[in-house]
């Protein structure tokens, strides 16, 4: 689940591409963000150019940190770098609504600028293949997580406002397979299949979106295994005693039945080993800012991991040791939500830049690097944030639309603006 904004009140000063640097260089990038905030909103324009150039400097492949410099030149009377700047970040496919920032007026009428509006409107044309695998009925779901069964070919779809899974057989029939807060549940986040063991994982947490909120709630969360042939709850896990607060999200299932499990508000990781009775913390507060999705290793030793301001990060299942991955330099790989292995590639959902998009980014053998990052599908109509996705064979399903911004922060639902939730299905050509 998504919890970081990419882009706050026009500046990015919300997530930012640390890079492979240590917890230390980290601290001190955010001490600087801060610091260039703070410069922005009492309009001292100069250190806000100054300290804008520090973060790019130890940040240099953050598109967010370059949109701040190029705000701040343009403040600072510098269009000509601001715009070469902005032309940067066009150029690795992210856009923003330049019209619509008020830091960048001096720009409005140079025709550079201009080129580089259309520059970005022209990344929201549409590619890639993806077709509506299937539709399913109730608009106000606000799907989230996605889940399939080899066995059965069944597939089960999360649900954060009505608190229950829903089941699509294989002829397409709709039903509940966990019916709207059975068994306590809160929000259904995430879902894997264990198809060896005959378990539905699920992920559970109390959000004010969800139907019958209690402030007592606030901050719960557990992980249920579910029998998959009863949809009878054999147990729920809770976070362990050391971080009850814990808001346990994105989750799957290792090749060995081994659980991770993400907290996005935190950044610990988790892990339950197949067999064990609670959770364990596997990487500790510090190493990963905000952890989405999790992809296992084929052989169980690793974890891939889509931190959602570092990129991605590589975790050993053995000792929790964290690096980094590399990436070219010229791409965005921050801002990714739900994320699979695929054959010595990863397929992220990027949620957290626009336009968003379907990514693969393919590893080198020793998973230390990711050598190439391709776009396979943006523009979607269907593209109402989309979360998270499974791989069936050589297919990816993922959940189009979420529409969490039709649901307010009391949880009220625009109902007029929903759409009924749509499950997209796009071919991984790579994979025979």
């Amino acid at each position: 689940m998504r919890r970081l904004s990419f882009v706050a009140a026009g500046l990015a000063f919300a997530a930012f591409a640390f890079g492979a640097q240590s917890g230390a260089d980290r601290a001190e990038l955010r001490r600087l963000n801060q610091e260039a905030g703070a410069a922005h909103e009492r309009k001292d324009y100069p250190a806000f150019l100054d300290l804008s150039r520090k973060v790019v400097e130890k940040a240099p492949r953050s598109v967010g940190a370059l949109y701040n410099l190029a705000c701040a030149q343009a403040l600072n009377k510098a269009g000509a770098e601001a715009i070469a700047t902005l032309d940067r970040i066009a150029a690795r496919g992210v856009a923003f609504d330049l019209n619509d920032d008020p830091d960048l007026e001096s720009l409005r009428n140079a025709p550079e600028f201009q080129a580089v509006v259309r520059k970005m409107a022209a990344l929201e044309e549409p590619l890639g293949s993806s077709t509506a695998a299937f539709t399913l009925p109730d608009k106000t779901l606000i799907t989230e997580g996605v889940a399939h069964d080899p066995k059965s070919g069944d597939f089960f779809v999360s649900s954060i406002r009505r608190r229950k899974i829903v089941r699509v057989s294989r002829d397409g029939k709709v039903s509940d397979f966990i019916e709207s807060g059975r068994d306590g549940f809160y929000s259904v986040v995430a879902l894997d299949v264990d198809p060896a063991r005959n378990v539905l994982w699920a992920s559970s947490q109390a959000s004010a979106r969800m139907e019958g909120f209690r402030d007592v709630d606030e901050g719960r969360s557990f992980v249920a295994e579910l029998d998959l042939a009863t949809s009878k709850l054999r147990r729920k896990i809770d976070p362990p005693q050391l971080s009850p607060a814990a808001h346990l999200s994105d989750l799957a299932v290792g090749p060995r039945g081994d659980l991770a499990v993400a907290d996005p508000y935190t950044g610990r990781l988790y892990l339950l080993p197949a067999g064990a009775d609670t959770l364990r913390v596997l990487v500790d507060v510090g190493p990963l800012a905000s952890p989405q999705g999790i992809a296992w290793s084929p052989d169980g030793n690793w974890l891939l991991v889509a931190d959602y301001s570092l990129g991605i990060a590589r975790v050993d299942v053995h000792d929790g040791a964290v690096r980094v991955l590399d990436a070219p330099q010229d791409v965005v790989v921050t801002g990714i939500d739900g994320l699979i292995w695929a054959d010595g590639s990863l397929v992220g959902i990027q949620n957290g830049v626009r336009p968003h998009r379907v990514a693969r980014l393919r590893l080198d053998p020793p998973l230390e690097r990711l050598e190439e990052v391709t776009t396979l599908e943006k523009g979607n109509p269907h593209f109402d944030e989309p979360t998270l996705g499974v791989r069936v064979g050589a297919d990816f399903y993922y959940v189009a639309n979420s529409q969490y911004r039709f649901v307010g922060d009391d949880g009220t639902l625009a109902l007029d603006r929903l759409q009924p939730p749509v499950i997209l299905r796009l071919p991984l050509p790579w994979i025979r």
